[in-house]
């Protein structure tokens, strides 16, 4: 194969590409989980995953853990983050850290959408070309767009 008869490499996506119902995500639309950099938007990337969570007043994600590192950035709003059993606050500006297997969830504990720009790594399971299973995630609490489906 010639370098012309390559495909083209995809560097960046189009909001019209961002693939809705992530893990997440929760029936009734309390939560919403945005795929942004996953193998699934075709951008090639191997060993992390970034995404957009939103979550409107008085809704929270499902309690999960998974088995990689997870950080949030909060873009907007104000919440809390359950790990482990302990809460801590998060506001706009600020971040946190999950490790491996810690248990979590976010509550929107304040009067307007809570958006959190979400990394993590892609080692809970393969994904593509979709999700072997219902979700990847181990979730204890709550249900997720994609385990009711």
């Amino acid at each position: 194969m010639t370098t012309s008869e390559q495909p083209k490499k995809i560097v960046t996506i189009t909001p019209e590409q961002i693939l809705d119902g992530a893990p997440m995500q929760q029936e009734g639309g309390g939560v919403r989980d945005l795929k942004l950099v996953y193998p699934e938007t075709g951008l090639g990337a191997q060993t992390l995953c970034m995404g957009l969570v939103e979550i409107d007043p008085g809704n929270a994600s499902p309690m999960h853990r998974h088995n990689c590192e997870e950080t949030y950035y909060v873009l907007d709003g104000e919440g809390e983050l359950e790990l482990e059993g302990e809460r801590y606050p998060l506001v706009a500006g600020g971040c946190s850290l999950q490790r491996p297997n810690e248990t979590h969830r976010v509550h929107n504990t304040g009067d307007k959408t809570l958006r959190l720009l979400v990394i993590g790594g892609i080692m809970f399971v393969p994904l593509w070309p979709k999700w072997p299973t219902e979700t990847p995630y181990e979730v204890f609490e709550g249900t997720t767009k994609n385990a009711a489906a």
